[in-house]
């Protein structure tokens, strides 16, 4: 094979779940699998890294020595068709790492599992939602990184070195509706000042840990499987109230705390930040006409906003 084209989901994260550490894990976490925003990625062999022009070029390069270290290749050719907006809470690190890994494992038969390639592209130090979203879709649960011995520190994937990823403690396909995704145009958290928050921050309470697992376990879980999305939501709302969200929340400032208000009190069941946001994911029983409302709403904010309409990945990644 010469050529492979490798179209990836985007993930949402909808909360940590454990920044204190009293049991001897920390992490852990449960998100979803989306089809849209993705990175469509065609990827060629060749003699030399080759990548055309994109706001991701640097990284793919870096992705692409840091393989070329471990597996020795002699080169690729990558071209975007598509991609997902940086810094967004879509995950986008993670997937255009796990799918450049990709392109090589399968151009140049290396025959990795997807958890083998997100350690060597150095993924999964915080959160496997991302990793499992690339390779089986759907709604994830995992179950962080044994503390101290495993992860010591509470800090990102980008600064905590090689770590392998989490356990997948569970994976359920999410009832195929739509979504509204809406994005304030507000701050983006990343990098030295990401870093900081979890230096500063944390440790959590230990009770932020228990009032989330039992979020996740009593309400989350059960809605989903029951197809109860009335609840699904509510515990989505009662998220954004307390703990790590509450810190992701302020980090960006008002406009989308404006905007998670502004959801809340409207027909939708629930609305929850992916990770740093600014994306936030809405349920709703009439999702055509909350996006219409929610559009006039985004006009009001002093930099504006905007909002599209996608729905569940129960596949993961596409590779043809």
């Amino acid at each position: 094979m010469h050529h492979v084209e490798i179209t990836t989901p985007s993930r949402l994260h909808f909360s940590l779940l454990d920044l204190n550490g009293a049991l001897g894990r920390i992490d852990g976490g449960f998100g979803l699998t989306i089809s849209e925003p993705n990175f469509q990625i065609i990827a060629e062999r060749a003699t030399r890294i080759d990548v055309a022009d994109s706001v991701y070029r640097e990284r793919a390069i870096t992705v692409l020595q840091r393989l070329r270290r471990a597996y020795p290749f002699p080169g690729l050719k990558l071209t975007f068709e598509s991609e997902i907006p940086m810094h967004c809470g879509f995950g986008s690190g993670t997937q255009l790492s796990l799918g450049i890994a990709q392109a090589v494992n399968v151009l140049y038969r290396l025959e990795l599992s997807v958890r083998e390639l997100a350690q060597v592209v150095g993924r999964g130090g915080t959160s496997g939602i991302g990793i499992a979203a690339f390779e089986t879709g759907g709604f994830i649960v995992d179950g962080g990184h044994r503390y101290p011995e495993q992860k010591a520190s509470f800090l990102p994937s980008s600064a905590v070195g090689d770590i392998p990823p989490p356990p997948i403690l569970l994976r359920y396909s999410f009832p195929e509706l739509p979504l509204l995704i809406v994005m304030p145009n507000c701050s983006r958290i990343y990098g030295d000042a990401e870093i900081e928050l979890f230096r500063t921050l944390c440790p959590q309470p230990e009770w932020v840990a228990q009032k989330l697992s039992h979020l996740l376990l009593l309400q989350i879980l059960p809605a989903l499987i029951e197809g109860d999305m009335k609840s699904f939501g509510e515990a989505l709302n009662d998220i954004q109230t307390f703990g790590w969200k509450r810190v992701e929340i302020d980090a960006q400032g008002s406009e989308l705390q404006l905007t998670l208000d502004y959801l809340r009190d409207s027909e939708a069941f629930g609305a929850g930040v992916s990770s740093w946001g600014p994306a936030i994911c809405a349920i709703a029983e009439d999702v055509n006409k909350l996006k219409a409302e929610t559009e006039t709403f985004l006009k009001t904010l002093p930099n504006g906003g905007s909002c599209f309409i996608t729905q569940a990945n129960n596949l993961g990644a596409n590779v043809v």
